[in-house]
């Protein structure tokens, strides 16, 4: 069991961050105290084993490592940040996009250089800490990416995110904050990697994206941590008048997984659509909850999730359509699927539409299965191996979600994480 002494050793946050403004200190201080009393993420579906008793593993120094040559192949881009083990390593970004204002930096320099764009934000889009992993990644970020881009501003270049851990790191706490100013368009992926160990990963993610009135925002999120890893993530939206942030969350890797996405339709013509492909093997855990919240008029918004699972691999999909009173010709669908390809593997999928208001549309479907032995048949009666037809079955049943993906980069890196765990 956890108790205040496990904390004892981050109380002196001040004499730690003093190179940070004073206001950011403050936060941390906040989520720390909160830390001290929340209970870690309750899932009745994905129990944690109470492995997260002992947070010793949040001492350890995070050191500046390099990043493998082949995981920053990955980037494919201009505009791009890379950090490996919560440092900054590389980054770039067209002279075109400089001229226009838009800001790509590392967190941790932004909140100094550019503090009054970012302090009425930060923070104020998840709010308050839900639970002690929210709370330990507001009290303990090591970095992440801020991403401003401007009024009436259309970056055609995706930006690219990667975040790298090496098999030393135990732990890694990123956070990311992207502003769109009003009718701004821009797409944003971002990456997580980390390189094998026999170490367990703590990995505590944040990731804050408020799009003003008219802005449209692509934002795209790749999970491909070790075997060995907890992660723990948090993604939270704001969407105001007539704009629209679409998520496209891919989930691969980790031990036990736990996300929760949430979105909020703050104004007329608000828009999201929220898109999950997801693959469990082994023994993996993956739990997720995704909500979107209709708190105005003539909002809309769609939940799709797609995933496989093999072997002994468990998933739990809870998707939430809220629709508040007064959020009137609100337009809310889900669709969740998930393939089991084994015996062993299981798999939940919750809809639920929370309907307070009467003239609004909402619906939703789920459903659960194995693979159809007929058509495997059908497949390798005509000369594939069972593995072939197993791969061209998982591929047909993705493809509607994973080739909807506007961005190729992101796209084809689902596709690649697809392959990889097939052969797993």
């Amino acid at each position: 069991m956890t108790t205040s002494t496990d904390f004892e050793w981050l109380d002196n946050l001040e004499e730690l961050r003093q190179s940070e403004p004073a206001w950011v200190v403050a936060m941390r201080k906040q989520a720390l105290e909160a830390a001290k009393d929340l209970p870690w993420p309750e899932r009745s579906k994905t129990p944690l084993r109470g492995r997260h008793a002992d947070l010793s593993v949040l001492k350890d120094p995070l050191l500046p490592t390099a990043i493998p040559a082949s995981v920053l192949a990955t980037v494919q881009s201009d505009a791009y940040l890379a950090f490996g083990n919560g440092h900054l390593q590389e980054q770039a970004l067209p002279p075109e996009a400089l001229r226009q204002g838009i800001i790509v930096s590392a967190l941790s320099r932004a909140i100094v250089e550019h503090q009054n764009r970012i302090q009425p934000v930060f923070g104020h889009v998840i709010g308050q800490p839900a639970s002690r992993a929210d709370a330990l990644n507001g009290a303990l970020w090591d970095d992440g990416a801020f991403i401003y881009i401007p009024d009436n501003v259309t970056l055609k270049t995706p930006i690219l995110i990667l975040h790298y851990a090496d098999s030393q790191a135990r732990r890694l706490i990123p956070r990311s904050l992207i502003i769109m100013g009003v009718n701004s368009h821009a797409t944003i992926i971002e990456r997580y990697v980390s390189a094998s160990s026999d170490e367990r990963l703590l990995f505590l993610g944040a990731v804050e994206i408020s799009a003003q009135d008219g802005a449209s925002v692509h934002y795209g999120s790749l999970q491909n941590l070790s075997a060995r890893s907890d992660v723990f993530m948090r993604r939270q939206g704001h969407v105001y008048r007539d704009a629209r942030i679409d998520w496209s969350i891919g989930e691969f890797g980790g031990d036990i997984t736990i996300a929760s996405d949430d979105t909020e339709l703050l104004n007329p013509g608000a828009h999201s659509t929220h898109t999950m492909v997801f693959f469990g093997a082994d023994k993996q855990r993956q739990d997720f909850d995704t909500r979107i919240t209709h708190s105005s008029p003539h909002t809309t918004s769609h939940i799709i999730a797609k995933g496989v699972m093999k072997d002994k691999a468990r998933s739990a999909f809870n998707g939430v359509t809220d629709i508040k009173p007064g959020a009137v010709q609100s337009d809310g669908r889900q669709k969740e699927q998930t393939l089991m390809l084994s015996d062993d593997a299981h798999a939940d999928a919750v809809p639920s539409l929370l309907i307070n208001e009467n003239d609004v549309f909402a619906a939703h479907s789920a459903s659960t299965g194995p693979i159809d032995k007929v058509a495997l048949f059908y497949l390798m009666a005509r000369g594939l191996s069972e593995k072939e037809a197993i791969r061209l079955f998982v591929h047909g049943f993705l493809a509607p979600v994973v080739d909807a993906i506007p961005s190729d980069l992101l796209r084809n890196a689902v596709w690649d994480s697809v392959e990889r765990k097939l052969d797993q």
